[in-house]
């Protein structure tokens, strides 16, 4: 199994346990690094900030259920 099926299948399980929605919105963040953009989908997903976040590298998913 490539990381490319394991993110995609990992995502899947993530998205059908959280099947109350009426819409999904997947959304892919590209940049720079060191520029926030794992900070800023923690502040959409969980609602948190950390100014001390680590540099993440590579893939980085969060889940948010609006309703």
């Amino acid at each position: 199994e490539t990381l490319q099926q394991s993110h995609h299948r990992r995502f899947a399980a993530m998205a059908a346990a959280s099947a109350d929605y009426h819409r999904l919105i997947r959304m892919l963040l590209i940049g720079d690094s060191g520029v926030g953009k794992s900070c800023l989908m923690l502040r959409f997903a969980d609602d948190t900030y950390n100014d001390d976040y680590m540099c993440t590298i590579g893939v980085d998913f969060r889940i948010r259920t609006m309703l």
